[in-house]
């Protein structure tokens, strides 16, 4: 009787450790790759509450106009200048509303910029390069 018992425990061992050895999922190193597409932006509108595009995706060599709507407005850019030209971004306002082509770059970029609307300040954005 005590060798069975040997015996049993044993055999229940060997199970318990077969099941330990099996793997218990298969993980394999995938690389996904997604592609994003946006619609190139060529024209923002005005509003009262600022614009109606706050992050606006600007194409290749892409010009941006700025649609007044009966409102007095002026663009301002925080940083950078994501336009090609000297003082590019200086004039920008409902009596010059449309820009010089984008500036080319490779990856994508985020512009802050501010606009002031009837004297309201607002903030969004433009985004540009990366592409087609």
């Amino acid at each position: 009787m005590y060798f069975y018992r040997i015996v049993l425990s044993f055999a229940g061992l060997c199970v318990l450790f077969s099941c330990l050895a099996l793997p218990t999922s298969r993980s394999e190193d995938k690389q996904v790759y997604v592609q994003l597409k946006f619609a190139c932006v060529t024209t923002v509108n005005v509003t009262d509450t600022g614009v109606d595009i706050p992050d606006a995706y600007v194409c290749k060599n892409g010009k941006v106009t700025w649609n007044a709507n009966n409102h007095i407005f002026f663009v301002f850019f925080k940083k950078d200048c994501p336009f090609s030209g000297p003082g590019a971004c200086k004039e920008i306002d409902n009596q010059h509303p449309t820009t010089s082509p984008i500036t080319d770059t490779t990856t994508p970029t985020v512009y802050d910029y501010g606009i002031v609307v009837d004297g309201k300040v607002f903030d969004p954005h433009i985004i540009g390069g990366g592409g087609n």
